[in-house]
């Protein structure tokens, strides 16, 4: 976003008002470039997540301590101004987002873009059990991801391309704000690979974001800059 600001000035260094002379009136334009920014969350741990279960599209409740993760990431936050809110639809997501938005005004927005990577026949499962069940794709989840295609569920390139059209659209949308978003792990993974650059063979050489941590992303121009390191 663009904002041209003029300031007119129609006063001599003596004072004098020389509005009506074109040798005097000075015009100065200041061009200034208000940046696109997100944050963006993973939800706070949950009962699967310590349970070691795929959640996938299904859910389970956040821990006391994904509720703490919540809290602080709220705490992170707190002197940084938030115009919108979007979650995924997830129940850990939107419980994610409505603790860190505690005490706040801020619209909180729904978009199914931004849920996890469905897993199918593996939602509910332990990592055992899925390794047990499908050896191959079990590998290729964890390993080539690039490969990874489990009958009933979602693929890595399929995930990719819905997150990142949805980040893409809340840019669009949103122009000189500033952005909350939670979501899901592989979800947030497969995006910032891709702001990356990052092809995704290459997917587990981007560092996994931790439960309750945030990542900031800058828009400017038209392009996305991923922040170094999480912001906790």
């Amino acid at each position: 976003m663009k904002i041209s600001v003029e300031f007119l000035i129609s006063h001599d260094r003596f004072g004098f008002n020389r509005s009506n002379s074109p040798y005097f009136n000075i015009t100065k334009r200041i061009l200034i470039i208000k940046t696109t920014s997100i944050f963006l969350a993973r939800h706070g741990e949950t009962e699967w997540n310590l349970e070691e279960r795929l959640q996938g599209n299904k859910n389970s409740p956040l821990t006391e301590n994904g509720i703490d993760q919540a809290k602080k990431a709220g705490e992170i936050l707190a002197n940084s101004e938030i115009d919108v809110v979007y979650s995924s639809p997830l129940k850990r997501a939107v419980n994610t987002a409505r603790i860190i938005l505690d005490g706040r005004n801020t619209e909180l927005i729904i978009r199914d873009g931004l849920r996890e990577i469905h897993l199918g026949p593996w939602e509910g499962k332990t990592k055992k059990e899925t390794e047990i069940s499908h050896p191959e794709e079990y590998i290729n989840f964890w390993y080539y991801p690039d490969r990874y295609h489990l009958k009933g569920g979602e693929t890595y390139r399929d995930l990719q391309k819905r997150v990142v059209e949805e980040i893409q659209n809340i840019f669009d949308e949103n122009r000189g704000k500033t952005i909350l978003i939670v979501s899901h792990w592989i979800a947030i993974k497969t995006a910032i690979a891709f702001f990356l650059g990052k092809p995704l063979k290459k997917l587990n050489d981007t560092a996994n974001l931790s439960n309750g941590s945030i990542l900031q992303l800058s828009m400017i121009d038209g392009k996305v800059k991923v922040s170094a390191s999480p912001l906790c």
